[in-house]
């Protein structure tokens, strides 16, 4: 999906821009934080603790999904440079290895999208209680894909994605707890368990959503 993260993120992407002059932007190259998800089509939700790195081209994901009465979890590191995912099991310190076949994108807003409209979530009566937020659509013709986002007019931060993929799912995303910066660098490197993994030639992951979803 061009343009889309994982956010996320791979799925994500980031918007900036004044409502009278607006422009696309990235957001800061070193992201951690947290999302809820919504896959509906799966009737499917879950929570997500995320880690990015433009850098190194890098995303760390742990998503906890609940689905049919029953709850997921996930730890998965996406290496995009190197074209592997490694899915972490740190219970029993395993890992499988398998071929992430998509291309990096940056969290940033394609030059094609939509410009809808600039609001405040919450209120601007008093300081502090409102944020001020841009909205912007699209879509991306290969694979077909329509987008709804909305992301923080000041630092470029991700808020609110809606994707709509005919045919197969329509996610929704909603981000809190962003902090700029990461913590931890070693969360972008696998852990040393993880050198014993061998490539699984029979199994691949194509995109962010496969690696969401493909436990359900």
């Amino acid at each position: 999906m061009q343009a889309i993260l994982p956010f996320t993120i791979s799925l994500c992407l980031a918007v900036g821009g004044l409502a009278k002059d607006p422009h696309p932007c990235k957001s800061p190259p070193l992201l951690e934080g947290k999302l809820a998800l919504a896959i509906i089509k799966n009737k499917t939700f879950g929570i997500e603790k995320f880690a990015y790195n433009a850098f190194d081209e890098r995303v760390h994901v742990r998503v906890r999904l609940d689905v049919d009465n029953k709850t997921i979890y996930s730890d998965t590191l996406v290496l995009y440079r190197e074209g592997v995912a490694f899915e972490i099991f740190r219970h029993n310190q395993t890992c499988t290895k398998v071929h992430f076949k998509d291309h990096w994108k940056p969290i940033e807003i394609p030059r094609d999208a939509k410009f809808l409209s600039q609001m405040i979530i919450g209120s601007f009566s008093e300081p502090g209680d409102g944020l001020l937020v841009n909205n912007w659509s699209g879509k991306v013709e290969e694979p077909p894909l329509k987008y709804l986002i909305t992301f923080t007019e000041f630092g470029c931060l991700p808020v609110y994605g809606w994707y709509d993929m005919p045919g197969q799912d329509v996610l929704g995303v909603s981000f809190f707890d962003i902090v700029i910066g990461v913590e931890d660098p070693n969360i972008f490197i696998p852990p040393s368990f993880c050198d014993k993994a061998e490539l699984d030639i029979d199994r691949a992951t194509s995109t962010f959503h496969d690696v969401l979803t493909r436990s359900l």
